[in-house]
């Protein structure tokens, strides 16, 4: 979907917005004194197939569904398919007449389960509480520039009545909606193999069949909406059909932002591994729609989106949902409130923003405060309760090793959380051995728990708690455990029906292009897409293992890295070439390219390829930090790279100028803390980092033409 072309935006009064981040900040000299500027300081529808669709009219709708659509009096003990389908649940147990007929999943709200309540947690809480009170003159401030801004675009909408798809969110009845938030509830268990992910081309006997020039004919940005909604295909045998929630009791600018989210926000912009598009399209909406700040922690990170798209974005355009959200989580925070489930996940959101403005230091903040809240909210056991916790428990635990890995340091969540993921996901693919879905979800999380384990063991040694000889003993184990996981995927990385055997309509190759990344059946598509994304990360988990161990035992990196290297390099380019990658797919795969850059030989040729997917990723929204920037400066010896990847700023978009000067000079009013110094610097990774240690200009010519193991 074009965002310029698609949407007509509301003409705003961009000044009224103030960013949430810095009491004085050059970019906005007018933010008020004290405005709030982070949470680091608080811590110490849905049819048969799965597939999105519009709302139809309810009258219609209902008439076409019979008599299983008659009123009924709502309950709030009904199974969560009745619940999602509106119709009366007889509530028998274990299932349900309606879902045992239909041959649906039939799953039951869980009491919540008892959380810790010590007084060391109830203590900490109140201390960090008390810390993060230090701009509460900023909130009415706020709020009064959030509203008069949303009051602005309800008049422009009104004008523009008739045009796009707000209008027919404004015509959608609000009572019905306001009856509908009111009975939602947060647990949604998917007891039921899991959602596959891409679609793929099928001939009439049924087969797969190659990709052709017709279907690769749509632009990204056209074809964002329905490439969102193919996410969303379910196996067949789940027919869980929630009906799509209504907005229109929002203002049009919220309800605009909520709906871009829908149509051109997929989990790889969240870097869920797996799909994870109900849980972000549904289950996250339904919680924002009952928690403001989450609601405009949401509508921010939709809005930082499109305004990537948008030629006229402003930085302004989605800092002013931030600054709403961060004011009214400090207010929720300060004031006692109970916490619960929307509460963690306002704090992820806002982390998954920080991230993408490059303040990772930021993030660490945010990192903290939810490991307080999710350990205090949950047990081990009550974490993997239902659908909502578990992409909870997934979500931070990606922060926490983000975190560890870039510093040097250990994770803060203890392993165990990680590990009852991994049984509970283990035993799904033990119980539904015909689900792909399930398979992938539990390699997903066996993969974390290895990559935890390694960032532990890593940060161990440099500090003296572990002896040389403990290290290498277990280092050997882990070595093991990641070839073991590799061998472990072979049955789907054997499955030859969902390899893409044709790259119809992709650029064409250039003279200083690294790698093939049209190899047929080269990439994987369907419901095996995720392996593309395993593979590298498969790759990096190897390269980094071994170049870290090589560190730490004092030895030469052995040979094969730049092989390994040049096929993270492929998988990338083949993931943002395919015509039929769904939105955001390169974002999912950045980690990876970070890594295989740094081992690439340091030829003209290679770098300049590298310089190219940097940019582009970056130009996604991704904003690299300063950090990263100098680093590879000097491990190519090009200055100029601090300033922007590609030679005189070609293709440098304005939207991410200004982000870059907006969190650089945030980043050095913040304090220099030991761990956020280390993230800042990136000492994990670049820390014992040599220019020499990466292969020189002789290493392309050996391996270029070469053709990369298929893994």
């Amino acid at each position: 979907m074009n965002f310029s072309q698609s949407h007509q935006q509301p003409n705003l009064d961009h000044s009224q917005l103030r960013p949430a981040y810095s009491p004085q900040n050059s970019l906005f000299p007018d933010a008020p004194l004290g405005a709030p500027s982070n949470l680091s300081s608080w811590s110490e529808t849905v049819d048969d197939t799965g597939q999105i669709v519009p709302q139809a009219d309810s009258v219609n709708h209902r008439a076409a569904l019979g008599t299983e659509h008659t009123k009924h009096r709502r309950t709030r003990s009904g199974c969560y398919t009745c619940r999602q389908r509106r119709v009366k649940c007889d509530e028998a147990r274990p299932q349900c007449q309606r879902c045992l007929k239909g041959s649906r999943p039939c799953t039951y709200p869980e009491p919540r389960s008892k959380t810790k309540t010590g007084s060391s947690t109830k203590s900490d809480t109140a201390k960090a509480t008390t810390s993060i009170v230090e701009a509460s003159d900023s909130e009415e401030e706020a709020e009064s520039d959030m509203k008069n801004k949303e009051a602005s675009a309800a008049t422009e909408g009104n004008k523009c009545a008739g045009k796009g798809p707000q209008s027919k969110l404004a015509s959608r009845n609000p009572a019905r909606n306001k009856n509908s938030v009111a009975r939602r509830k947060t647990a949604h268990s998917h007891k039921q193999p899991l959602p596959s992910i891409e679609p793929i081309e099928q001939d009439q006997k049924g087969g797969i069949s190659p990709q052709t020039n017709e279907s690769c004919s749509q632009s990204p940005s056209q074809s964002g909406s329905q490439s969102s909604r193919h996410m969303e295909h379910m196996t067949s045998e789940s027919s869980l059909s929630p009906e799509k929630i209504s907005l229109s009791h929002l203002p049009s600018m919220q309800r605009f932002y909520l709906e871009y989210l829908r149509s051109n926000v997929t989990y790889h912009h969240y870097f869920f591994r797996h799909d994870a598009n109900y849980f972000l399209h549904h289950i996250l909406i339904e919680q924002a729609l009952t928690y403001e700040p989450l609601l405009h922690a949401v509508i921010g990170f939709a809005a930082f989106h499109a305004t990537l798209g948008n030629p006229n974005g402003k930085i302004q355009d989605f800092l002013g949902y931030y600054n709403r959200s961060v004011s009214l989580l400090l207010k929720s925070l300060t004031s006692g409130q109970k916490h619960i489930d929307a509460t963690l996940l306002t704090i992820l959101q806002l982390a998954a923003i920080e991230e993408y403005l490059g303040d990772w230091v930021n993030l660490l903040g945010h990192q903290k405060a939810a490991c307080s809240m999710l350990t205090e909210l949950y047990s081990i056991d009550s974490i993997m309760d239902n659908e909502l916790r578990r992409k909870i428990l997934s979500w931070y635990t990606r922060f926490d090793l983000f975190a560890g890995f870039m510093s040097g340091y250990e994770t803060i969540l203890g392993r165990e959380w990680a590990a009852v993921n991994e049984n509970y996901l283990a035993e799904q693919a033990i119980q539904h051995p015909e689900s792909i879905d399930c398979r992938i979800e539990a390699a997903v999380a066996s993969h974390r728990v290895i990559a935890l384990d390694m960032v532990m063991l890593f940060s161990k040694l440099p500090r003296g708690a572990i002896t040389l000889e403990e290290f290498k003993l277990e280092n050997e184990k882990i070595a093991m455990r990641i070839q073991d996981w590799k061998i472990s995927l072979e049955p789907l990385l054997s499955d030859d029906r969902y390899l893409v055997e044709s790259f119809a309509g992709a650029r064409e190759r250039e003279e200083d292009d690294i790698v093939d990344p049209y190899r047929p059946g080269g990439l994987y598509q369907g419901p095996l897409w995720t392996l593309n994304f395993l593979r590298m990360d498969y790759l990096g988990m190897d390269i980094t293992h071994t170049y870290q161990t090589a560190l730490m035992l004092q030895q030469s990196p052995p040979p094969g890295l730049v092989d390994m290297a040049l096929e993270m390099c492929r998988l990338f380019e083949a993931i943002q070439y395919w015509r039929r990658s769904p939105p955001g797919a390169i974002l999912s795969a950045q980690a990876g390219l970070g890594i295989a850059v740094i081992f690439l030989p340091k030829t003209d040729r290679h770098i300049s390829w590298c310089r190219r997917k940097l940019a582009a990723v970056e130009s996604q929204g991704y904003t690299y930090p300063p950090t990263m920037r100098g680093k590879l400066a000097n491990l190519w010896g090009i200055p100029q790279l601090r300033q922007w990847w590609l030679p005189n700023e070609e293709g440098y978009p304005p939207i991410i100028r200004s982000i870059r000067a907006f969190i650089e000079e945030r980043t050095q009013k913040s304090g220099n803390q030991p761990k956020a110094e280390d993230v800042r610097t990136m000492k994990g990774l670049f820390d014992k980092l040599n220019i020499d240690d990466s292969p020189d200009n002789s290493a392309g010519s050996s391996i270029h033409g070469t053709k990369p193991k298929r893994f």
